[in-house]
């Protein structure tokens, strides 16, 4: 499931540096969109130590990947697919995995309020998560123009 990302020369030069390190973060990429696959993540709140690698180097590749891609439908891909990591959480332990409700409406678990409180939390730290990764990326976007 390679994705292909563009090299811009006038982006990136043509060190095999920098060209190693793209390589390196459009694997990243690939794995944690595999991962990210056979993980089935949805809306569920995930500890990050789940993750395959530190989520600081995939925010990392993926900052790399967007500023070395110039195609726009790819591009947005590269960051719908970055904010996804703000739906894995340090410290939050088990995955969350939070139903709605039935369709007559009532709730499918009795819950704790305890419970409740945490799932709170961890939902208002994965939404805090998502602005910070979507300004990290819009960033990187206009790194990529300059």
């Amino acid at each position: 499931m390679r994705l292909i990302i563009s090299r811009d020369s006038h982006l990136i030069s043509q060190s095999h540096e920098d060209l190693d390190e793209l390589e390196r973060a459009q694997d990243l990429i690939d794995d944690f969109l595999r991962f990210a696959r056979e993980d089935d993540v949805g809306n569920d709140l995930i500890d990050e130590i789940e993750l395959p690698v530190a989520k600081s180097r995939l925010i990392r590749a993926f900052c790399i990947a967007i500023v070395a891609e110039r195609r726009p439908d790819i591009r947005t891909f590269l960051m719908k697919a970055g904010l996804t990591l703000a739906q894995y959480q340090s410290r939050i332990g088990a995955r969350m995995r939070v139903r709605c409700s039935l369709p007559d409406g009532r709730p499918t678990a009795a819950r704790s309020r305890q419970f409740e409180r945490r799932v709170e939390r961890a939902y208002a730290a994965a939404a805090e998560d998502r602005i910070r990764l979507a300004g990290i990326y819009a960033a990187a976007i206009t790194r990529s123009f300059n």
